[in-house]
């Protein structure tokens, strides 16, 4: 018997989002100017939207990181620590 949408959709996530998976769900709301970019951007590079908005992030992540400090490194990484928690 076939499996149905709903639960194959059930299992991928699971597999990615469940004990031992290496991601987490991001949902959030942007222009479709922004969409359009991403879309865009992603296009242009050859990856997933995914992948482009990862992209992005880390980049930007990595390009701040290497302008602060050791004392306001420290504070952002203990920001995130807050902010999880």
């Amino acid at each position: 018997m076939a499996l149905s949408n709903s639960e194959r959709q059930r299992r991928y996530r699971k597999r990615k989002l469940g004990a031992g998976g290496r991601y987490e769900r991001l949902s959030c709301f942007v222009s479709i100017t922004t969409k359009r970019n991403v879309e865009r951007l992603s296009d242009y590079f050859g990856c997933t939207m995914t992948q482009m908005v990862e992209r992005l992030i880390n980049e930007k992540t990595e390009s701040l990181l290497r302008k602060l400090n050791e004392e306001e490194r420290q504070r952002f990484y203990v920001h995130l620590k807050v902010v999880d928690g």
